[in-house]
């Protein structure tokens, strides 16, 4: 009898092949497991830096106090320019822009903005509003009263610079949005008439009026923080936006791309207020290109400079000597102070100490010496007497 075998069976994938392919599988598992677990401690860990960056402590304290002064020396040096030619320029005989009749921004008719335009006319109302501004501003620099000093200061610097649109500069526009950013910080924590009166009072207990009033803490430390750094923020995110969008523009034109676009305003009567230097400066042609070149690639390479304390100390050198230039080589001190007043705050904290401190200690070597009733300076012992 035949036996008849049986057909064979389709053919299965044997162990030893489907062992690579688990393998595989299980890797990539683990892999893609780990890497979000990863992405997920990273992001955590971003989350509680930020955190403790925000609510930890106030931070550059020290360059907000700097920005306070120069801010203020800025506002008080526009007043002192332009006192000698405020009704001219300012006052009723502004008339001759149209601009007191018909403002060319929104702010000039704008209550209570409108309180120069209003008394425009009036030479002596014009005049007592015009120092009230320069009180106000000597108030801000020094720190006193600050945060109700700085209403006033807001708005009769704001009703002042929109009269007269054609005087104005980049540097008005910036000063707003810098006092509209310190309101919500702590600008005269360092240096100031505030901070002195805070630690006369240190650890006495007062109603809240009055601890508002001696510049005592009313809020809880984590929201002052809070408003502290997001302001600062605000103000790093503004002069960077004001790098960045300048150079993209300059890199458009042809002087900025050509390397030649400082030698030109330099040698314009209207801002050439050095000829002689400024025929020095732009003598060489190579010297001239490669500080064209450089500030614009600071310009717009700006915030990525700030990442790293060596690249930010660089950047920060190039827009001072920058900002430098631009005071004394072409007239604009007070557009140039206010832009270096904002930089102010990308400088350290122990750095500003460590400058306090040399200057401090320079202060007192240049002290003269004092002579005591018997001879003696400084403590030394006298000279002995020679007898005849």
């Amino acid at each position: 009898m035949t036996r008849v075998s049986p057909e064979p069976s389709p053919s299965k994938p044997s162990a030893s092949r489907r062992r690579p392919l688990r393998r595989a599988a299980r890797m990539l598992g683990s892999l893609s497991l780990r890497g979000v677990n990863g992405a997920l401690e990273l992001i955590g860990r971003l989350v509680s830096q930020g955190e403790d960056w925000l609510l930890d402590r106030k931070r550059a304290t020290y360059g907000l106090a700097v920005t306070r002064m120069l801010l203020g020396l800025m506002i008080l040096g526009t007043l002192a320019s332009n006192f000698s030619t405020r009704l001219y320029t300012f006052g009723a005989g502004a008339a001759w822009t149209g601009q007191l009749s018909y403002p060319g921004s929104d702010f000039a008719s704008m209550w209570p903005f409108n309180i120069f335009r209003s008394v425009a006319a009036n030479d002596f109302a014009f005049t007592e509003l015009y120092l009230l501004l320069g009180l106000c501003a000597i108030l801000f620099t020094i720190g006193y009263r600050t945060r109700l000093v700085m209403i006033p200061l807001f708005i009769l610097w704001v009703g002042f610079v929109e009269i007269n649109e054609y005087v104005s500069d980049q540097s008005d526009n910036l000063t707003r949005i810098a006092l509209m950013a310190m309101f919500f910080a702590s600008p005269a924590e360092r240096w100031s008439v505030d901070a002195a009166r805070r630690r006369r009072y240190v650890g006495r207990r007062a109603a809240w009026p009055l601890r508002l009033w001696r510049f005592q803490r009313v809020l809880p430390a984590w929201a002052t923080n809070l408003s502290h750094n997001l302001a600062i923020i605000v103000l790093a995110c503004q002069v960077s936006f004001i790098y960045v969008s300048g150079g993209l523009y300059k890199a458009g034109g042809a002087p900025w791309s050509g390397g030649w676009a400082i030698y030109d305003p330099l040698h314009v009567a209207q801002f050439g207020t050095w000829p002689e230097i400024s025929a020095l400066v732009t003598a060489w042609a190579p010297g001239v290109a490669f500080a064209t070149t450089l500030t614009l690639l600071v310009q717009v390479s700006f915030p990525l400079l700030l990442l790293r304390r060596g690249t930010r100390i660089f950047a920060l050198v190039v827009m001072l000597g920058f900002h430098l230039g631009i005071a004394f080589l072409m007239g604009l001190p007070w557009f140039s102070l206010a832009m270096i007043a904002i930089d102010s705050i990308f400088i350290r904290d122990a750095t500003w100490r460590q400058m306090a401190q040399g200057l401090r200690r320079a202060w007192v070597r240049a002290a003269p010496p004092e002579a005591s009733d018997d001879g003696r300076e400084d403590g030394r012992s006298p000279l002995p007497i020679q007898e005849k």
